[in-house]
């Protein structure tokens, strides 16, 4: 327990931050009896993963962000209306989603008061894990793409005498599906291992084919390749620090979870436990 009593002397401050007090306004009303506060959109706003996070970025999208909310709140007060929060098993979820987010909210505050890795500290591990930063090995491509096996058959037998490129032209891909022409560098890491496997002991200026895939039948030809190299420290630190501190972060966490459980008693009904696993439905004999 000594552990946890630390960990909570931690915590306490960020605690109280969170709990400073904070003019909350109405951004939203609807029907006079539906509020959207501004705290509710922020924590809708932080709540985004990555890669929407540009949607806050505009009034537009905020506004769009504000209108999930409203129709969230419309539905649920409906739901109310309908009392289906008295149903049992929609009171269970609320309870284990109210848990969810107290569990998330106590993960938020562990990963805010994890030390960020200082610039020193991210050079050391770099100097010490040199294998580690290298860049993938790449390849600059082309490639003919044809629909069916026949005009495989025919590109293959014309390539034995014609140019590479006038190919491109003569075959410009499948309609609604990949095109013919350049692909531009690609990492080995995101070809395909079929695909890799033809054209990885290929020299620049040379083609394999044809090679099958879920989108057709392809020529692909090497135009340069580009090997691994060192990445440079003063290109890649600030990524570094920022990686090495969300790995610190989580370690934590998963620490902190750990030191709950070995000092939790726990007991488990394996006969109650039993009687949750999923049974596959049996042929009720219906039709042969």
């Amino acid at each position: 327990m000594k552990k946890l009593a630390i960990a909570m002397l931690i915590l306490l401050p960020a605690l109280a931050l969170f709990g400073q007090a904070f003019e909350d306004k109405v951004v939203a009303k609807v029907n006079d009896d539906v509020e959207v506060m501004l705290s509710e959109l922020q924590a809708e706003i932080s709540s985004l993963p990555q890669e929407r996070l540009g949607l806050a970025a505009t009034k537009e999208g905020v506004d769009q962000i504000l209108d999930q909310i409203i129709r969230r709140k419309l539905l649920a007060q409906q739901a109310r209306i309908m009392q289906m929060d008295t149903v049992s098993v929609v009171k269970n979820a609320i309870k284990n989603a109210n848990e969810g987010i107290l569990a998330d909210f106590l993960i938020i505050v562990i990963r805010q008061n994890t030390q960020a890795i200082s610039e020193e500290q991210a050079s050391e591990f770099y100097a010490s894990n040199e294998s580690l930063f290298y860049s993938s090995p790449a390849m600059q491509l082309k490639q003919i793409v044809v629909a069916t096996q026949q005009e495989a058959a025919d590109v293959e037998k014309k390539l034995k005498s014609e140019d590479f490129d006038k190919l491109i032209d003569q075959y410009p891909g499948i309609p609604g599906g990949p095109n013919s022409g350049n692909l531009g560098t690609i990492p080995v890491t995101q070809l395909s291992e079929d695909v890799y496997a033809q054209i990885a002991n290929l020299s620049p200026g040379q083609w394999a084919g044809p090679i099958q895939t879920g989108s057709g039948f392809h020529f692909i030809k090497v135009m340069k390749i580009n090997p691994s190299q060192k990445l440079d420290y003063k290109d890649i630190a600030e990524d570094l620090q920022q990686q090495l501190t969300v790995s610190v972060a989580n370690n934590e966490v998963n620490e902190y979870i750990q030191n709950l459980v070995n000092n939790a008693t726990i007991t488990r009904n394996n006969s109650a436990i039993n009687e949750a696993i999923l049974v596959p439905r049996q042929n009720m004999g219906l039709g042969n």
